[in-house]
């Protein structure tokens, strides 16, 4: 199953996609708007108020990277986006087999990796009922050779 909200190829399980949450107190769109607001390693306001929406693609300030930092990041509001929407978290248990995140262009970054190892890492969390610590210490591993 490919991920990539742009060519609809399951964009519902994308980190643009509209699927609201709250992280540390403050209420986000999607995985996406969260992660831009705070790559940097600080809450950016300028970010934060943009005019999100499913499929919104703003860029942030620059991501802190520093062991891992951003993709620790992502992968943390990946499961708070699922784990606070038991529809969407329905939905993605519903699927089976390997997930992707391949642009139709082909052009590949760390995400082309990354992401689909958390949303993997996410769903078989959901459907253990793993508690986030395990997760986060799972994924970390599983990236750690990207």
């Amino acid at each position: 199953m490919n991920v990539w909200y742009g060519s609809g190829q399951n964009a519902e399980f994308s980190n643009l996609a509209e699927r609201p949450f709250t992280y540390r107190g403050r209420s986000y769109i999607s995985v996406e708007h969260a992660y831009q607001t705070l790559k940097s390693g600080r809450f950016v306001e300028a970010t934060y108020s943009l005019p999100w929406r499913s499929g919104s693609k703003f860029r942030g300030e620059r991501a802190r990277t520093d062991g891992d930092w951003n993709l620790r990041l992502m992968q943390t509001l990946i499961w708070e986006s699922f784990s606070q929407n038991p529809a969407a978290a329905n939905r993605l248990l519903g699927t089976h087999g390997t997930i992707t995140h391949n642009s139709p262009s082909g052009r590949r970054d760390i995400w082309t990796t990354a992401f689909p190892v958390f949303l993997l890492l996410v769903r078989s969390g959901l459907k253990l009922s793993t508690p986030i610590c395990l997760i986060q210490h799972l994924m970390l591993n599983a990236i750690s050779d990207l």
